[in-house]
């Protein structure tokens, strides 16, 4: 018993430990990972064995045999608990995708097992090399393609605790059921080599279902979170943008009527310092600040950001038909340039060179197209990926939603957004024009 509990059972466990290890790659690991990871796995082979000894010397193998791999199921929770620093609900799922994909993988492993029995019918144990070298030949590809396909991504999200928790029982529901599908079959295996193949293809389907229902529901949900922050970024710059306009119009109708007192100071020839003068009249240059493009909503954004530039010493150069734009709501207006100008502003604030802290901005009609082009300087090197530059930013989770905001407007109008790289950086966002715009 104990040779067929170390060829059977503990390979079965290792492919259940690398199993959850692939669905908890981007998990928090607790402090001191390795001992813990090998603390869970002796405890799970421990446990193993004595459920294995139960199930041996059980008269009711059937429902032994069942009762067993439902039980390492509750035993295979202990890596998950012990080794990482996540919510219950996601730590369960990370163990019940494992369990799933190492059942996959065995009965993918048991169908060329069969196919090929006679190979194996060696004496003294000579099939074992050939089963080992059969189970690394299925398990390596399941354990990569599984990564690369269902597991893979930067952290895991705060998802809903109702989909989370819909997600685990049906995915528990069918774990239950392949089990006992598996059991079942496994008793009457030698009844018909046909049936035994359809249920074991049925099984590895289960499997499969369940895992890309995971993935098609969590990246759906995530996708939602993404536009649900996106639009709640946009109701925050469309209140910027109203603020600002107020403050830019009341800035403007002081600095025209303190404008004409000087021009009158002027005129009288009074007593003022002329020097004092000078300077005033420097100040309230901020009215020239003004941008007028043909769209309040474009003046407002670019008047706030030329301000800004003046003072901190970069240039920005604008030719835009604001005209064209009437199309858009405000709100878009202000995630399209609004983003757009404060990417470029962060970029070149970080050049050591003034001369090199330059913003190019056009918007213009080029065959029945709205063009914006954004071109700046910027520094370090880019990495891009799903055509979006990463954010240099250390806190990267809470950041990069710029670009994403503007790829949206631009897929809303049925346009795209692109963005390269050389000297400059390039942002560059086609929108097509209606009819009567």
């Amino acid at each position: 018993m104990l040779a067929v509990f170390l060829v059977t059972q503990i390979p079965f466990l290792l492919e259940l430990t690398v199993g959850e290890l692939i669905f908890a790659a981007s998990y928090r690991r607790k402090a001191h990972f390795s001992q813990r990871l090998l603390t869970a796995f002796l405890t799970e082979t421990a446990l193993c064995g004595a459920l294995y000894a139960l199930t041996v010397y059980s008269e009711l193998w059937l429902v032994s045999n069942t009762l067993y791999y439902l039980l390492m199921f509750a035993v295979s929770l202990i890596l998950p608990f012990l080794c990482f620093q996540e919510e219950p609900i996601p730590l369960v799922f990370c163990a019940v995708c494992g369990y799933l994909l190492q059942h996959m993988g065995s009965q993918v492993l048991q169908i060329f097992w069969n196919e090929n029995s006679q190979a194996f019918q060696l004496g003294d144990g000579a099939w074992l090399l050939p089963y080992m070298l059969s189970s690394a030949a299925v398990y390596i590809p399941i354990f990569c393609l599984s990564y690369w396909l269902f597991a893979r991504q930067k952290r895991p999200v705060s998802y809903s605790k109702t989909v989370y928790r819909n997600l685990v029982v049906l995915s528990v529901v069918t774990l239950g059921l392949v089990i006992v599908l598996s059991s079942v079959r496994d008793t009457y295996a030698g009844e018909s080599f046909t049936l035994t193949l359809i249920t074991r293809i049925f099984s590895v389907f289960c499997c499969l279902f369940v895992l890309c229902l995971r993935t098609g529901v969590l990246e759906q949900v995530e996708w939602e979170q993404e536009r649900t922050l996106l639009r709640r970024i946009n109701e925050i710059q469309r209140e910027q943008y109203e603020q600002s306009r107020e403050n830019i119009e009341l800035i403007n109708i002081k600095c025209h009527d303190l404008r004409h007192r000087m021009e009158s100071w002027e005129q009288q020839g009074g007593s003022v310092d002329l020097e004092e003068l000078r300077e005033t009249r420097h100040m309230v240059n901020i009215y020239d600040s003004s941008v007028k493009t043909g769209n309040e909503t474009l003046d407002t954004i670019l008047t706030k950001h030329s301000l800004y530039c003046q003072e901190h010493g970069i240039r920005l150069s604008c030719i835009a038909d604001g005209s064209r734009l009437r199309f858009l709501p405000v709100g878009e207006i202000c995630a399209l340039f609004g983003n757009a100008l404060e990417n470029a502003i962060e970029a070149v604030s970080r050049l050591e060179r003034p001369e090199d802290r330059i913003i190019s901005l056009q918007v213009r009609e080029q065959r029945g197209m709205l063009v914006v082009l954004v071109d700046n300087n910027y520094t370090g090197e880019l990495v891009f990926r799903d055509g979006l530059p990463q954010t240099s930013k250390p806190e990267g989770a809470d950041h990069g939603f710029g670009l994403k905001s503007i790829r949206l407007v631009a897929e809303k109008y049925g346009g795209e957004m692109t963005v390269t790289a050389d000297e400059l950086f390039h942002l560059c966002v086609l929108l097509p024009l209606p009819e009567q715009a």
